[in-house]
């Protein structure tokens, strides 16, 4: 039960957390951390053919270090956007990755601090690990709680244009911190499938299927057409509900540019910006 206060901030804030408890999970059937970048966002989202930090073991689809940053605010609202940043070390040993992102504002908030690690096992398989550290604040709680957690991936090359990926996210999951605080939402057990295909030179699909702790299965397909050198757009859509996404891409030298964004019928539109340097 959530008890609001006569005071108008107390109010706020109020309204404001329960907001974030109610509206944001089921909303987007994936915790408020694990956002994954612009591009992956604008091609239905799924993350585990496409993104490290949905699956640890694409450090090793990397040819190159990687610097990135990633704005993505919810439905026009300040207080709900979530802001992301990293850096991806690729080498032949062992590529490594740290992960950095912050969901919130002053009176409640969400840190993410994460470390990935990732092998090539066979010609075809990869295999990848992080461990990750959730902080939850709020001026509501009297003191902070937190979540250490581990992710497990791996990813299979059946034939030169297709890549398949399969991942294990947050499991286990420990509470650290003030046992008080219920803060099990930060970190949902999730399990996913994916593929990417290169049909063609110039046209990407991917899809996704998760499972997402005591959440219904969710989908999702996209695809990235590349109509000239540099440029590339993209379309998307994801299940429970449905939400179509749209975006672009372009590439300046090694500065990479994504901007996206994502529509809810009955909560409107979520909108980013991303930008990755690659060295």
């Amino acid at each position: 039960m959530f008890v609001i206060e006569k005071n108008n901030g107390m109010k706020r804030y109020t309204l404001l957390f329960m907001l974030v408890f109610i509206l944001c999970p089921c909303a987007d059937a994936i915790d408020n951390l694990r956002i994954p970048d612009l591009r992956t966002l604008s091609i239905g989202g799924g993350g585990v053919s496409e993104t490290p930090l949905f699956n640890p073991s694409l450090l090793t689809t990397l040819s190159q270090h990687k610097i990135y940053a990633n704005y993505y605010n919810r439905y026009s609202v300040s207080e709900l956007a979530t802001v992301s940043g990293g850096l991806y070390f690729i080498n032949n040993m062992l590529p490594v990755g740290f992960d950095i992102t912050s969901f919130g504002y002053d009176e409640y908030r969400e840190s993410l601090f994460r470390f990935s690690m990732a092998k090539q096992i066979a010609a075809k398989w990869s295999l990848g690990v992080a461990l990750q550290y959730m902080l939850l604040q709020s001026v509501l709680f009297e003191e902070s709680s937190g979540r250490v957690s581990t992710d497990i991936g791996i990813t299979y090359k059946p034939v030169e244009n297709m890549l398949t990926g399969l991942s294990i996210i947050n499991m286990p999951s420990v509470q650290v911190g003030d046992k008080n605080i219920d803060n099990k939402h930060i970190t949902p057990y999730i399990l996913q499938a994916g593929f990417n295909w290169a049909v063609i030179n110039t046209v990407l699909i991917t899809g996704s299927l998760d499972y997402i702790e005591a959440q219904p299965f969710v989908g999702s397909l996209g695809m990235e057409y590349t109509p000239f050198d540099n440029f590339r757009i993209r379309a998307g859509l994801r299940t429970s509900p449905l939400k179509p996404s749209l975006g672009i891409g372009y590439q300046i030298s090694d500065i990479q540019i994504d901007a996206g964004m994502i529509y809810h019928s009955v909560l409107g539109i979520s909108m980013g910006l991303g930008i990755s340097f690659s060295f």
